[in-house]
């Protein structure tokens, strides 16, 4: 027969082991994330130690690779407390805007589909609205229209990569043909040089590709609040609420061209988010 004082130890050995559990599953991924939570800043480390940066397995898309990044120890870049929105130093990643002004960046990720750029086009011309659009060669290439448009609105472009790859299984090499590919379909398209902005494709970086995407002369452009639009059973109500109740000052908020659900709740949410008393800026 086990005495009182067994069955106590024994109870707290098992709390214990559930506790332990518990805690892997939330630090491996495993455990339950909000819509919306995302990276939201970089804090520069100790020297000799590094940060964890998130990689954005929650914003994986049905139009590329089906697995999700890992996450790794990334090193955090210099801090960018000092710079004004819109100008993002190359060799910096930014998950929110420098400073404390109340301002807010609109971003459009652009891979396929571009039938609702129209109407996203249209409601940011209304509002008198400034975004930033980051696309891949791909787009560029296949969609040069849509491209013309974008530019011809006077948004600032972006390089998204060529073909929309997980950048953590590339080779140097490989990653630098990502990047040019892409750099030269969009200013033959007629926009500008897209460097500095870069995002990178699913959110999934690391210490080596952070480093090959500097040397290259971009800024890796993260973002505040994902408003996970890809998802087709997304309602536009969802999209405005991730926004809303996620504001704060220097928020990056990223939002999809191939997304409907975006592009009907946009002239609203181009209104709340300056109720709100924020104002809306181009990454350039």
């Amino acid at each position: 027969m086990i005495g009182p004082g067994w069955r106590a130890l024994a109870c707290t050995a098992m709390l214990g082991w559930i506790l332990m559990a518990a805690t892997l599953g939330c630090a491996d991924g495993t455990g339950p994330r909000g819509d919306g939570a995302t990276s939201t800043s970089v804090t520069p480390p100790a020297t000799g130690s590094s940060t964890t940066i998130a990689t954005a397995s929650s914003t994986t898309i049905p139009y590329a690779s089906t697995s999700a990044p890992t996450t790794e120890s990334v090193p955090t870049t210099r801090p960018a407390t000092t710079l004004r929105p819109g100008a993002l130093a190359p060799g910096t990643e930014y998950a929110k805007l420098p400073g404390k002004a109340r301002v807010v960046a609109f971003t459009f990720d652009a891979s396929y589909d571009p039938e609702p750029l129209a109407d996203i086009l249209d409601a940011l011309a209304a509002a008198d609205a400034p975004a930033t659009f980051f696309l891949t060669g791909e787009f560029a290439a296949d969609f040069p229209d849509a491209v013309a448009k974008i530019v011809q609105g006077g948004y600032p472009v972006g390089n998204h990569s060529y073909s929309h790859p997980d950048f953590t299984t590339l080779s140097a090499g490989e990653i630098r043909s990502q990047l040019e590919r892409t750099a030269a379909l969009i200013t033959d398209a007629g926009a500008a040089d897209p460097r500095p902005l870069f995002r990178f494709p699913y959110g999934a970086r690391d210490r080596r590709t952070l480093g090959e995407v500097g040397d290259a002369g971009y800024a890796s452009v993260y973002w505040t609040i994902d408003t996970l639009d890809w998802k087709p059973e997304r309602t536009p109500a969802q999209v405005e609420a991730a926004v809303l109740e996620h504001l704060q000052p220097g928020a990056i908020i990223l939002m999809h061209v191939g997304s409907r659900q975006t592009a009907s709740v946009l002239p609203a949410l181009v209104r709340k988010v300056r109720a709100e008393g924020y104002t809306l800026v181009a990454l350039r």
